[in-house]
């Protein structure tokens, strides 16, 4: 397995820089910063030089590296030059993948925009990574790995979101389909069974942005999942819960690290006991 990685939404309201020092203290070598706001609660770091110092001393400090950075939405009005500062700043970093959620349903306009997004990518040689869900405009991991061969870029890639590939339907079997490299960083959670009557779009966010479990704690597939995806790729653990919210962002770190090293050391003892 590659690098394990705490996801800047485990613990979004403690802001990049203590994102750096939760995931530090909770036991990680990875992180995950939103850099790119997307809520009006977002702190913006790009463009503010005494953040963005702060950004590179912190990660100096702890040694940790930068994974992903998120987010970078596609929508009909998207104008991709204007996230150049912070791709830019994210290659300063040393960060490997930008994420990028698609808000576009017109497919032609949708995949002109990562096409040209993938470029300005490459030049700060950051890998562009469609994010599929059920609540976007595009929902499938079949949707996504379609933009992605449209695109035809080298540096294009999906991620697959544990809780979104259940809630769209998918399993990690359908991974195979497609070939190895095409998803080189998975978002890690837990959930519970998808429930018997449909949710809605607001239902959806809210479960994925609010009541994911940790590791360990639901029931999805993960070891199917980790199988599926092969030795190369990249773990994040993305598992926001209110059930935690009220812990400081380092406990809510330490626990998530703990349940993902848990769940790992795991399935390496039974690969062991396989042999």
């Amino acid at each position: 397995m590659g690098v394990v990685s705490l996801a800047a939404l485990t613990i979004l309201d403690a802001g990049p820089l203590g994102q750096i020092e939760a995931a530090h203290i909770g036991g990680f070598k990875n992180v995950g910063l939103r850099l790119q706001p997307l809520l009006a609660t977002d702190q913006t770091v790009v463009g503010d030089s005494e953040a963005e110092e702060a950004i590179k001393q912190a990660l100096a400090r702890t040694g940790l590296g930068v994974l992903e950075i998120g987010v970078f939405p596609l929508r009909p009005d998207t104008l991709v030059e204007a996230f150049c500062p912070t791709l830019a700043f994210s290659h300063r970093i040393g960060a490997r993948y930008i994420v990028c959620p698609i808000e576009d349903p017109d497919r032609n306009r949708r995949l002109d925009t990562f096409s040209r997004l993938c470029e300005l990518a490459e030049s700060c040689a950051l890998e562009a990574l469609v994010e599929f869900n059920p609540y976007s405009a595009c929902r499938s991991l079949a949707e996504a790995a379609e933009l992605v061969r449209m695109a035809r870029k080298p540096n294009a890639g999906v991620l697959v979101d544990a809780l979104h590939l259940s809630r769209s339907g998918g399993h990690p079997r359908d991974i195979a389909k497609y070939a190895p490299g095409m998803v080189p960083l998975v978002h890690l959670c837990d959930a519970p069974p998808p429930p018997s009557a449909e949710l809605s779009e607001d239902e959806l966010r809210r479960e994925s942005r609010t009541a994911r479990l940790l590791p360990g704690e639901g029931s999805l597939w993960l070891d199917e999942l980790l199988d599926a995806l092969g030795p190369n790729a990249h773990i994040s653990v993305e598992a926001p819960s209110a059930k935690y919210a009220s812990l400081p962002a380092a406990e809510r770190a330490r626990l998530a690290c703990h349940a993902t090293q848990a769940l790992l050391s795991r399935r390496n003892q039974q690969g062991r006991e396989d042999k």
